[in-house]
C-alpha cells in the first residue's frame, strides 16, 4: 500500500473514532477532569523546478498533533501535545518521520506563582517573522523558511510581583537544532559560501554533489546548563520586557569538508568541487540580552525589538557580536463581515564581522522590509500575503495563502512560495525552491 493511500484510511480512522473525549472524577464536586483530541493535516507540496540530482519534486506529508490535558483541583495540570509528522516518500532519510514532545508538562499554579517542569516551548518577543529574542527553544530546520521550534525539557518559574513580572527557565541540557538531510533541496546545490576566518572563499558545486554529515563537536559546553530570564511591566500604554540569555545559539556553524580544483584566488578563492562534500558542525554557546516595547496608540499597533549577543569561546569561525533591530507596525481594519491585519516591518543588524555566507538566515534581514496583511471574511475565508526584501542582497520573498473552512469542520488552505535572488546570496540560495502546497486539516 502506498503512502498516500495509508495516509487517507488513517486519516478515514481518525474521522471515526478520534472525537474529543472527556473524563470526569468527583466524589461531591470535581476533583479530576481529562480532555483530549487531535488536530489533523494532510499536505502536498510541489516543487516545480529541479534543484539536485536525487532530491524531491514533491513530497506528501501527514501530520499528527494529538492532545492530552488534565487538571486536577485549582493546583495542578497536566499537559500533553507531541508533534509527530510522516513523510515517507521523502529522499532524505532523516525527513521521513519526525516526533518532538514539544509542549508536554505538569504545572503547578497558586495565585500569581507557577511553576511547570517537562518539555516547553518559550516564545518571546513581539515582531512577526523575524523575532532577535525568540531564541531559547532550539529548531527543526528541515525548511530554513519555515523552522519549527523543539520542545526543551526544562523546569519554568513564572511569578506577577507587584511592580513587576518575570519568567525563568532552566534547561540543564538543550537539545541540538536538526539541519536539513542530506539529499534535501535546502542544502546549497549550485554555490556554496561558507563562513571561513578572511571571508575570501567560494565553492562551486558539480551536478553529481554528494553530501554527508561528518563530525559533530560542542564548543564552550554549548548543551550545558541553559539559562533564560524575562522581565515585563506595563505602564500606561506602553508594554516592556527585559530579557536575557545564556545557552546554545540557535544554529550551529557549518564547515565544509572537500577536495577540487582552484580556478580562481583573487578577489576571493574559487574551488571547483568534487562530487563528495562532507559537513562538519559546531554547537556553540552564546551570551544575549534583549529589550522590547509595544504601545497602542492612533489605533496602531507599535512595535521595536533590540538584541545584543556575544558567542563565547575564541574559535576562529565564531561569528562574532551582533547588534540585532526590528521595528514594527500593525494595524486592524473592520468591516463588514470581516478584518484586515496589516503589517510593515524593517529589521537592521550590526555585527563585529562581515558574512557574506549563503547559508546565514541572520544575514537575510541585515537591511530588510517585510510587508504582510491578513484578512478574514463571513467566518469561512481567510487570505494572507507577506513580502520581503533584502535590500543589501536584492534578494526578495513571497507567499500568498488562502484557506476555506469547509462544513464548519474542515480547512482547505492554499499556499504559493517564490523566491527570486543570486544563489550566492542568503536568500537567493533558494531560488529553486518556489513551491505550491494543498492542505487539508481539522481539529477533533
Amino acid at each position: 500500500m502506498n503512502f498516500a493511500r495509508l495516509s487517507r484510511a488513517l486519516l478515514s480512522f481518525l474521522l471515526l473514532l478520534a472525537i474529543p473525549s472527556r473524563v470526569l472524577c468527583a466524589e461531591k464536586h470535581i476533583q479530576s477532569e481529562w480532555t483530549f483530541g487531535v488536530d489533523t493535516q494532510l499536505e502536498e507540496i510541489y516543487f516545480p523546478e529541479d534543484y539536485g540530482q536525487d532530491t524531491n519534486k514533491s513530497l506528501f506529508k501527514l501530520e499528527l498533533d494529538p492532545t492530552a490535558k488534565w487538571k486536577y483541583g485549582e493546583h495542578w495540570r497536566f499537559n500533553l501535545r507531541p508533534i509527530f509528522i510522516a513523510n515517507p516518500d521523502n529522499k532524505s532519510e532523516r525527513e521521513k518521520y519526525y516526533f518532538d514532545p514539544s509542549e508536554t508538562y505538569f504545572k503547578f499554579q497558586k495565585n500569581v506563582l507557577s511553576i511547570q517542569v517537562g518539555f516547553n516551548l518559550v516564545t518571546w518577543g513581539v515582531t512577526d517573522g523575524y523575532n532577535p529574542v525568540d531564541i531559547v527553544n532550539s529548531r527543526q530546520i528541515f525548511d530554513p523558511l519555515k523552522t519549527k521550534k523543539q520542545g526543551a525539557l526544562s523546569l519554568i518559574i513564572s511569578e506577577s510581583l507587584s511592580w513587576f513580572d518575570y519568567d525563568f527557565t532552566y534547561i540543564p541540557k538543550a537539545r541540538e537544532s536538526i539541519l536539513p538531510g542530506e539529499q534535501s533541496r535546502w542544502l546549497p546545490r549550485e554555490v556554496f559560501v561558507p563562513q571561513v576566518p578572511d571571508n575570501n572563499l567560494v565553492l562551486i558545486l558539480p551536478d553529481n554533489l554528494r553530501y554527508t554529515y561528518g563530525s559533530n563537536e560542542t564548543l564552550n559546553s554549548a548543551l550545558d546548563n541553559n539559562f533564560a530570564l524575562r522581565l515585563q511591566k506595563s505602564i500606561s500604554i506602553f508594554d516592556f520586557s527585559l530579557s536575557g540569555f545564556d545557552g546554545q545559539a540557535l544554529y550551529p556553524i557549518i564547515e565544509p569538508q572537500v577536495t577540487g580544483n582552484i580556478i580562481q584566488v583573487s578577489p576571493k578563492t574559487v574551488v571547483q568541487v568534487n562530487p563528495d562534500v562532507v559537513l562538519n558542525t559546531k554547537s556553540y554557546r552564546v551570551q544575549q540580552g534583549g529589550f522590547s516595547l509595544v504601545s497602542h496608540q492612533w489605533d496602531f499597533l507599535f512595535k521595536y525589538e533590540t538584541s545584543y549577543s556575544q558567542p563565547h569561546g575564541d574559535y576562529v569561525n565564531l561569528p562574532g557580536w551582533i547588534h540585532e533591530n526590528v521595528l514594527g507596525l500593525e494595524k486592524t481594519f473592520n468591516f463588514s463581515d470581516g478584518t484586515f491585519i496589516g503589517i510593515l516591518q524593517y529589521s537592521f543588524l550590526n555585527t563585529e564581522k562581515e558574512n557574506d555566507s549563503n547559508i546565514s538566515l541572520t544575514e537575510i534581514y541585515r537591511r530588510a522590509w517585510m510587508a504582510g496583511g491578513r484578512i478574514s471574511w463571513k467566518e469561512v475565508w481567510t487570505a494572507s500575503l507577506l513580502g520581503l526584501y533584502d535590500s543589501v542582497h536584492y534578494s526578495h520573498f513571497e507567499e500568498i495563502s488562502i484557506g476555506r473552512r469547509l462544513f464548519d469542520t474542515w480547512t482547505l488552505n492554499l499556499t504559493a512560495d517564490f523566491i527570486s535572488g543570486s544563489s550566492e546570496n542568503p536568500l537567493g540560495l533558494y531560488n529553486k525552491n518556489d513551491s505550491y502546497r494543498l492542505s487539508l486539516s481539522r481539529s477533533f
